[in-house]
C-alpha cells in the first residue's frame, strides 16, 4: 500500500514539473511555419499560431476551429471588425486588436507595392487590384474607394468616401467631382465591392460610371478606371467596358 502512495505521489510531481501538451504542440506549428512560411498549413492553423501570440497559457486550437466555423476562412477572421471578433468569437481586446493590426499590416504591404516613385500607378493593375480588395474586398458592405492622381498619374491621396448597405452604395457625381478638384487631381480611380462576389456591374454601376466620367471631363479630370472588387475577382470598366468611360455626348 505505501509502494502505491509513493508511486502517486512520483507520478503527480512528474505531471507538476512537465509542461503542458500544447506548449510542444506549439513549437511544432512554429516548426512547420518556417519550413514553408505556412503554404502547407490550413487556415485554422495558421489561425491557432497567431492566437499563441495573445493568449499564452491555453490549448488554442478549438478557439482557432471554431473562428473558422464562424467566419469560413482565415482572411474573413482578420478583416472582420474587432468588436464582431470579440463578440461572435469570445476573444479578449488583445486578440482583436492583433487580428486588426496583422490586416492594417497587409494594407500597408500592398500599399508600398503599389506606390512608385518612378512610374505612373495604372502600369501596375494587378499591384492596384489587390489594394483595393485589402482595403474593401472583404467588407460586408459596399464601399467606395477613391484614389487621386496627379499630371504624371502619380498618387496624391485615397479615401473610403462612402459606406453603403449590403447590396448598395450611395455615391454622387457631384461630390467626387469636388472632392477631386479640392485633391488637385487630374485624374481618378475609383473601386467599390461587391459583398456578394459577382464582379458583374450592374444597370446602376454602369450608369453612374457614365455620369461621373462625364461630369469629371467638365472640369478637366479623367476618370481613369471603375473596378468592380470581391473578394476573388475583379472587374475593370477600362477592360472589359471601355465605352462605359467614354466622355462623347451623342
Amino acid at each position: 500500500m505505501d509502494d502505491i502512495k509513493k508511486t502517486k505521489k512520483k507520478i503527480t510531481k512528474q505531471e507538476e514539473n512537465s509542461e503542458p501538451d500544447y506548449l510542444g504542440h506549439r513549437q511544432r506549428l512554429k516548426a512547420r511555419f518556417l519550413a514553408d512560411l505556412g503554404k502547407s498549413m490550413p487556415d485554422y492553423e495558421l489561425l491557432e499560431l497567431i492566437l499563441t501570440y495573445s493568449i499564452p497559457r491555453r490549448d488554442v486550437k478549438p478557439i482557432a476551429k471554431e473562428l473558422i466555423r464562424k467566419y469560413s476562412n482565415l482572411v474573413n477572421v482578420l478583416v472582420a471588425p474587432a468588436s464582431d471578433v470579440i463578440e461572435d468569437g469570445g476573444v479578449s481586446n488583445n486578440t482583436a486588436v492583433l487580428f486588426s493590426l496583422i490586416h492594417a499590416c497587409c494594407n500597408k504591404i500592398c500599399w508600398e507595392n503599389l506606390e512608385n516613385k518612378d512610374a505612373p500607378m495604372l502600369t501596375n493593375k494587378e499591384a492596384i487590384v489587390e489594394y483595393c480588395r485589402s482595403c474593401i474586398g472583404y467588407s460586408k458592405q459596399e464601399n467606395l474607394l477613391i484614389i487621386y492622381l496627379n499630371k504624371a498619374g502619380r498618387f496624391i491621396t485615397k479615401n473610403i468616401e462612402q459606406v453603403g448597405t449590403v447590396d448598395a452604395v450611395m455615391i454622387s457625381p457631384r461630390d467626387i467631382v469636388a472632392k477631386s478638384l479640392k485633391n488637385n487631381a487630374l485624374s481618378i480611380i475609383i473601386a467599390h465591392n461587391h459583398p456578394s462576389g459577382n464582379t458583374t456591374p450592374s444597370n446602376a454601376d454602369v450608369d453612374m460610371t457614365k455620369q461621373l466620367a462625364q461630369a469629371l471631363d467638365v472640369v478637366g479630370i479623367k476618370l481613369e478606371d471603375h473596378l468592380i472588387i470581391t473578394t476573388n475577382g475583379y472587374f475593370s470598366m477600362r477592360e472589359r467596358a471601355p465605352y462605359v468611360l467614354s466622355t462623347k455626348r451623342v
